[in-house]
């Protein structure tokens, strides 16, 4: 799953306060419950210039601003502001989305792959390293293992680390094959910073 979505729009501003614009404004979407960054360029006076939202919590990083809608609300704005006249010098309005569903992964394998090695690998939930999205971070609550090839039905595992009872079964039911590839099913359930739980079910091939 490629995530082309952008989240960093650049203002930007040529000759001063009076023309600070929006570098990418077909990109008008912020992710509820993520921190949407913002660049601000208005030369010297960057220092003096400010971004403000009734609806979402704004906070300053080294060279950005973050941008973390909470609230239910569909859009919100976005005010850039000069501190030095405590004036407004635009103000901007965004769609607000729920994060895009993120992808499984077991080890280094994504979803719909094949799993090279079970030992010490990890279930983990996120986007592709690719994306734009991929600091959005997910912890994974617990999750369960099924096959058809697994003998016996294996419990839900707390955590993310495949066990030695989840290798036990799914080597087992390689060899039963003769050697050749099974397919096992991942449902993981994961929290991420927009505080829902999201279940998932993710093919694998070991």
């Amino acid at each position: 799953m490629k995530i082309m979505i952008g989240l960093i729009a650049c203002l930007f501003s040529s000759f001063g306060f009076g023309q600070v614009a929006l570098g990418m404004p077909e990109y008008n979407v912020v992710y509820r419950g993520y921190d949407n960054k913002f660049e601000i360029g208005a030369g010297a006076d960057t220092r003096f210039v400010v971004l403000e939202s009734a609806q979402a919590e704004v906070f300053r990083g080294d060279s950005c601003f973050y941008v973390r809608p909470t609230g239910p609300e569909k859009t919100i704005t976005l005010t850039v502001k000069n501190l030095k006249e405590n004036k407004v010098l635009k103000t901007y309005e965004y769609r607000v989305l729920t994060l895009p569903t993120p992808s499984v992964y077991v080890g280094s394998a994504l979803e719909g792959t094949t799993v090279v090695t079970l030992d010490q690998a990890v279930v983990r939930v996120g986007y592709e390293e690719n994306a734009v999205l991929q600091s959005a971070g997910f912890d994974v609550i617990s999750y369960e293992v099924n096959s058809v090839s697994i003998a016996n039905p294996l419990p839900s595992i707390a955590g993310s680390k495949i066990t030695p009872e989840v290798i036990d079964a799914l080597t087992k039911a390689k060899a039963a094959n003769k050697g050749n590839p099974v397919t096992f099913n991942v449902v993981v359930q994961a929290k991420g910073k927009d505080g829902l739980i999201r279940k998932r079910t993710a093919a694998f091939i070991y």
